[in-house]
């Protein structure tokens, strides 16, 4: 009887036993994509992409130009955007009108738009340049034909808040102070000392025994004698500044004006250094580093060991 009882429970066990079933949920074809994107991201001429397509990548991206070569960087959206909105801009008109390339819901105060209107300082032209009157005098550029609607297209996304490409408004953030300029005169002599170049080494006499040093920084919340640390740091090697002692600069309630970094622009120079020289020779070089910081962001070196070449050598002094 146990026998027959064994063998009973065995045919049952067994004919339960059975793999289980896997389920495959891409054999469910509600969920493949779709064989073709339907959704025109163009459709909207004032869509931050729209713009990009249509006007900042066939006329300003060009070789040379805004391909990289020069801010705003339209190689991509991204860049586009983040190079634009509430970025402080290089060239302004006489008068400093401007503070950014597009200030979010002001189109007459955002410099991007307005460079395609007019010549803002009478020696940059009309934005893009190649169809600029000096650059195209016939008027034959592709760009005549369509700027009177892509300018007010332009105009029309920065009045209605310069939304990016997913519709959001932008945030304004506090951004890190910026050089504008640096001057050396002998002190008690009010000849400003030549460069190498506009924007080379200054030359020093190598019988100078003291320097006026003056230094433009600019914040985009801040006048420059607001801003605080105020440091300086020289060295005569590009790579122990860590080891070099710190001075105070001296802030002036009246500044200095004179042309900047940007050539013919007129800034404000707070930031005042007497350096003493005498025991530098024919040969020596000085590097130069400022510290200073907003009511935000930590202390900003300017220029820092990733600053373009070019600017490391504008804080550079050459004794001749």
């Amino acid at each position: 009887m146990y026998k027959y009882f064994l063998i009973f429970m065995l045919i049952i066990l067994f004919s339960n036993c059975k793999k289980d079933e896997t389920i495959n949920p891409y054999d469910n074809t509600s969920l493949d994509p779709p064989t073709e994107d339907s959704v025109d991201y163009f459709t909207d001429p004032l869509a931050f992409s729209a713009l990009h397509s249509k006007v900042f990548t066939p006329y300003c991206a060009n070789s040379g130009c805004h391909d990289g070569t020069f801010e705003p960087d339209f190689r991509t959206i991204e860049s586009a955007y983040n190079t634009l909105i509430y970025h402080p801009i290089i060239k302004n008109d006489p008068q400093n009108t401007y503070t950014y390339r597009v200030t979010p819901g002001n189109a007459d105060m955002s410099v991007m738009y307005k460079r395609m209107l007019i010549d803002i300082d009478g020696l940059s032209g009309i934005m893009p340049l190649d169809a600029s009157i000096e650059y195209d005098p016939g008027q034959s550029h592709a760009w005549h034909g369509v700027k009177d609607e892509y300018i007010l297209n332009i105009k029309d996304w920065i009045n209605g808040g310069a939304k990016d490409m997913f519709g959001n408004t932008p945030q304004q953030a506090n951004l890190l102070p910026r050089m504008k300029g640096m001057l050396a005169y002998i002190t008690g002599q009010s000849t400003i000392l030549a460069r190498d170049g506009s924007r080379g080494s200054i030359f020093v006499p190598s019988s100078t025994s003291s320097l006026d040093l003056w230094f433009c920084v600019t914040d985009d919340q801040l006048v420059g004698n607001q801003l605080t640390y105020n440091k300086i740091k020289y060295s005569t090697s590009l790579f122990n500044f860590e080891l070099q002692p710190e001075f105070s600069l001296d802030l002036q309630s009246s500044p200095l004006l004179e042309n900047g970094y940007y050539g013919a622009q007129i800034v404000e120079y707070y930031h005042k250094y007497i350096l003493d020289v005498s025991s530098f020779n024919v040969g020596n070089i000085i590097f130069v580093k400022i510290y200073v910081q907003d009511n935000v962001n930590n202390v900003t070196e300017i220029p820092t060991n990733g600053s373009e070449y070019q600017i490391v050598k504008y804080f550079t002094l050459e004794f001749i």
